[in-house]
């Protein structure tokens, strides 16, 4: 008897321990909302349902890269998109960069809101940046 109740409490014990996590996965499987997914909640799963949806609050700043891979200068992908993240974050602001295929050349647009810089080729695609971090410093104040 002892040994069958002793049994029964680390079952009880591992049902309550799993319970929450397999309620909110439940859940996260249904809906596809990245604040129910255990112990997997980033910052980028969350910009990225709020994108999908349009449930986000405020504005951000999207560089669309149009990709040509053999006239874009000399530059990767990867490169690219690592240099306008870090010429964002040198100017405090966090971009989303999304890149599609291409006509005629490597072109970066950058869009806050309603307001669209650009397109600059990839050796000019730093001249928009002061103009796109001061188009969403209008929507959304430097101190916040």
């Amino acid at each position: 008897m002892s040994k069958r109740f002793s049994l029964l409490y680390v079952l009880g014990l591992i049902a309550l321990v799993v319970a929450p996590s397999a309620v909110t996965l439940t859940y996260y499987t249904m809906t596809d909302n990245p604040n129910w997914r255990p112990l997997a909640v980033t910052e980028r799963s969350l910009k990225a349902y709020e994108r999908a949806t349009g449930t986000g609050d405020g504005v951000e700043i999207v560089a669309q890269v149009e990709w040509v891979p053999e006239r874009s200068d000399g530059v990767s992908r990867a490169q690219l998109e690592r240099a306008i993240t870090k010429a964002f974050k040198a100017k405090g602001v966090d971009v989303y960069v999304a890149f599609t295929n291409g006509d005629e050349r490597t072109r970066v647009t950058y869009v806050v809101g309603y307001s669209r810089i650009g397109p600059y080729t990839t050796s000019r695609a730093a001249d928009g940046i002061a103009a796109a971090v001061d188009a969403y410093h209008m929507y959304v104040p430097a101190n916040s």
